[in-house]
């Protein structure tokens, strides 16, 4: 007896096309301006992470603010951040908040 490999076909196909795909996401209009307003080259490096499926424009800049803001001061994670003043509140490692600001243009730690 021969058995059709139509209906397997069919199903893997289906199958295949329910597979969601990640795609990078697309920035807000909020983001777009935090981006217009970044040096050229920190736009690039953010544009550059985009690229890669699975962060917006804030996380990525939230990550990249991180980094800087552990090279001077010890700390745990960023609580809350204005973007437009330049500032943010980082939990310290040892326990405790504080203030730190940054350059909105490249994301350079000033305090």
């Amino acid at each position: 007896m021969k058995l059709s490999l139509l209906p397997a076909t069919l199903a893997l196909g289906l199958a295949v096309l329910a597979v969601p795909v990640a795609h990078a996401q697309k920035a807000t209009t909020l983001e777009q301006a935090e981006l217009a307003g970044l040096k050229p080259e920190v736009a690039a490096e953010v544009n550059k992470r985009m690229a890669a499926p699975g962060q917006s424009v804030t996380e990525i800049l939230t990550t990249m603010l991180l980094n800087n803001i552990k090279a001077k001061h010890p700390a745990n994670r960023i609580v809350a951040m204005d973007f437009g003043r330049g500032t943010a509140v980082i939990e310290k490692v040892g326990g405790g908040l504080e203030l730190v600001s940054f350059d909105t243009t490249t994301l350079a730690i000033k305090s």
